[in-house]
């Protein structure tokens, strides 16, 4: 019974994150009117790429972790989630960066993908 619950529970904070980070991208924090009532207006910029950056930093721990215990192992349905999540963001990123005109981050991202999906992808290989 435990392990379904706390399946259950990764489970539904992987889809709130997903909704919340597609929320984001689309309305920013702007688009919680809580955010606007506690939140000085000043520290919006500073706060968003505070943000960004742990978002960036936790992204970075997990594949320093995961990516390395992938390999180390020959785990190949371990490395390919890791390449699920890096394609997912990287790919939405991209999209967002092409849609606002910031073209140098979309090849910034392709080149990241490829970067990031070799290892992953050829370090498992036995």
């Amino acid at each position: 019974m435990k392990h379904k619950y706390f399946v259950g529970w990764i489970t539904a904070a992987g889809i709130i994150g997903i909704c919340f980070g597609i929320f984001y991208s689309i309305f920013g924090l702007k688009g919680l009117p809580i955010y606007q009532k506690i939140v000085p207006a000043a520290s919006y910029e500073g706060w968003g790429r505070g943000l960004y950056g742990a978002v960036f930093i936790g992204f970075s721990v997990l594949l320093l972790l995961l990516g390395r215990r992938a390999i180390q192992r020959k785990d190949k349905a371990l490395s390919n989630i890791l390449f699920y999540g890096i394609a997912a963001w990287l790919a939405y990123e991209a999209l967002f960066s092409l849609i606002y005109g910031v073209y140098i981050n979309a090849i910034v991202d392709v080149f990241l993908i490829i970067f990031l999906s070799y290892p992953l992808l050829r370090g498992v290989r036995k």
